[in-house]
């Protein structure tokens, strides 16, 4: 696990053991949590007959394509939210995701998981990370708050890009 204190307790990256997927599936069928992705489709379902094949590809042979962590704050005994990246064909880049869950939100974990996240990317060689946000999404102020700038806009998205 790697950890940053900034401020607060330690939050850290946790590597998911593949039983504890059950949090992704808990975080992706919220609708609270998810109410950011309706543009998207909303939740997301992530049945257990899926967990198997999904963790061999993110988790256990990602390669450099891909990396997956929980964030876990330990003052809490908790996982609080995930963060990913991956290699995105269409756009040629590293697209990044950083969801905590709807009752989570408003305690700096998205800030701090966008930071660990980063510093991940960098360590692995990574030089610069994207995402693609919807416009009503209050994410975008979190992004830009952490040095992401905007690079393309759209009517229903911002398309944001950080250096590392």
């Amino acid at each position: 696990m790697t950890g940053v204190k900034t401020g607060m307790a330690t939050l850290t990256l946790h590597r998911p053991a593949l039983v504890e997927l059950a949090f992704r599936q808990a975080l992706l069928g919220d609708p609270d949590t998810m109410a950011y992705n309706h543009a998207w489709g909303g939740t997301i379902d992530f049945p257990g007959e899926r967990w198997a094949d999904w963790y061999a590809r993110w988790v256990e042979t990602p390669g450099t394509e891909r990396f997956y962590r929980y964030l876990y704050a330990p003052e809490a005994d908790a996982f609080v939210g995930e963060v990913a990246y991956h290699w995105d064909e269409e756009l040629s880049e590293f697209l990044c995701d950083v969801i905590v869950p709807a009752a989570c939100r408003g305690k700096g974990y998205g800030r701090r998981g966008l930071a660990l996240l980063c510093d991940a990317a960098r360590d692995n060689g990574i030089t610069r990370l994207y995402d693609s946000i919807a416009r009503d999404n209050p994410a975008v102020g979190l992004f830009l708050r952490s040095g992401f700038q905007v690079m393309r806009q759209t009517e229903q998205s911002f398309l944001v890009a950080k250096e590392l």
